[in-house]
């Protein structure tokens, strides 16, 4: 999980790095200030092409929460297997969560979309980034869905296809999640 000051180009950077070290991103984004044109001048300026950087730069963007949640668990991490990226990022995706009215519900949806992405990103670097972590009251949802994938990974064995959670210790955002 990175949270990145709003303006800070440390998300491009970031891109970037992962781009030139593992090769090809897919990018869920509810946000639109993912900006290409920093892409490419960090791209460049590590001696890369910037057209070849971002031709391994697959975007695809959520406008609700619906889209988010299909996009998180199964879309995006599908897509990403089937494109041969390495790296699925999520970037300040918690943002269309926050729109409906039930604080608990949106908190369990999103802590089941990231548990989801989690599960089903298997094999590739699968990573959170939050230009926005503290508006609106999104630190409660971010903290109890990230402790709740966390500990969810923890639980899982390497080599383990599907979880065995009933005699796990859980904990009570893990628990809701899983009811």
């Amino acid at each position: 999980m990175i949270v990145a000051p709003p303006g800070s180009k440390q998300v491009e950077e970031r891109i970037i790095d992962y781009r030139e070290k593992k090769g090809k991103v897919m990018i869920i984004s509810s946000e639109h200030s993912l900006d290409f044109v920093a892409l490419s001048l960090v791209a460049a300026s590590r001696g890369m092409n910037p057209q070849d950087a971002l031709r391994g730069i697959y975007l695809s963007r959520a406008f609700n929460m619906f889209q988010a949640e299909s996009l998180m668990s199964e879309m995006g991490p599908r897509a990403a297997l089937e494109s041969r990226a390495s790296v699925l990022l999520a970037i300040d995706i918690h943002e269309l969560f926050l729109d409906e009215t039930n604080f608990a519900d949106r908190a369990r949806r999103f802590t089941q979309s990231v548990w989801q992405m989690k599960n089903n990103s298997r094999g590739l670097t699968c990573e959170l980034i939050f230009r926005s972590a503290d508006d609106r009251g999104s630190s409660g949802l971010l903290g109890s869905a990230i402790s709740a994938a966390d500990e969810f990974e923890e639980l899982l064995a390497p080599e383990a296809v599907s979880p065995t959670l009933s005699s796990a210790p859980l904990s009570p955002s893990l628990r809701a999640l899983m009811q």
